[in-house]
């Protein structure tokens, strides 16, 4: 009989273990709007995102673009003298867009951190990934906005948040990862996610086309333009000069 009941209980105490009322709740997260269109005046806008992450935890947010490989010219002294090109680098799956939100709180280095740019890094050696990280700085397409969270209230084992999220000029038509992450002792606990899309629309989207489609008349087009460009140009300081 106690054997029996021995394993009654343990039968109990692992249905207890495993009821879903009592596991901890997952972080949760909304994008809005998650359509974003990029016009002829696109100069960039803002998404807003709100949730819940654990008690205890801290939110980051992140946004990713698709992975891509990227290639650049490695410059160098050849034989100590002259600056030159002396070979190609190529960084593979790394995202062309990686933007990163913090409540603020923290002290973390996130250009280096493995919660940020150095989670696609890959085997790429660092001296190399931290000018690659320069350069799409420069660009805006990699960019760390801290204190952009702000943590709303408080319900059972969860707190809120909400973050407007700044989206660059930059941004090109396709389809982002937003993550969410509850973070703590920097590490991941839990983490939720949604898409992001961006739209051509307008002169933007005619021109992308036109380019695609019919990239001949696309080419002829896009000489004319510089043609009349230039043209234009040395009228307007051909009249300046003349006015003096």
């Amino acid at each position: 009989m106690k054997k029996i009941a021995y394993i009654c209980a343990a039968l109990l105490a692992a249905l207890f273990l495993s009821c879903p009322a009592f596991a901890a709740a997952p972080v949760s997260m909304t994008i809005r709007p998650n359509l974003v269109t990029i016009g002829t005046g696109f100069n960039g806008t803002q998404v807003t995102v709100t949730g819940e992450v654990p008690q205890g935890t801290s939110a980051v947010i992140r946004l990713l673009g698709e992975p891509r490989n990227k290639t650049f010219k490695k410059k160098g002294k050849a034989l100590g003298l002259l600056w030159m090109n002396l070979g190609a680098v190529e960084i593979r799956g790394v995202p062309d867009v990686f933007l990163v939100g913090t409540d603020g709180s923290s002290r973390v280095d996130w250009e280096h951190s493995d919660l940020a740019f150095r989670s696609v890094k890959g085997d790429t050696e660092d001296w190399i990934y931290d000018e690659f990280i320069k350069l799409m700085e420069e660009d805006d397409f990699y960019r760390v906005e801290n204190g952009v969270i702000q943590y709303t209230g408080e319900e059972g084992d969860m707190r809120t948040f909400r973050a407007e999220l700044a989206i660059p000029s930059a941004m090109h038509q396709g389809v982002y990862r937003v993550e969410v992450l509850a973070v703590k002792d920097g590490k991941i606990v839990d983490m939720a996610a949604e898409e992001l899309h961006t739209k051509l629309t307008g002169l933007p989207a005619f021109l992308s086309k036109l380019a695609f489609d019919h990239s001949l008349l696309y080419g002829v087009a896009a000489v004319i333009i510089a043609i009349l460009a230039g043209l234009l140009m040395s009228l307007i300081f051909k009249e300046r000069g003349g006015a003096h």
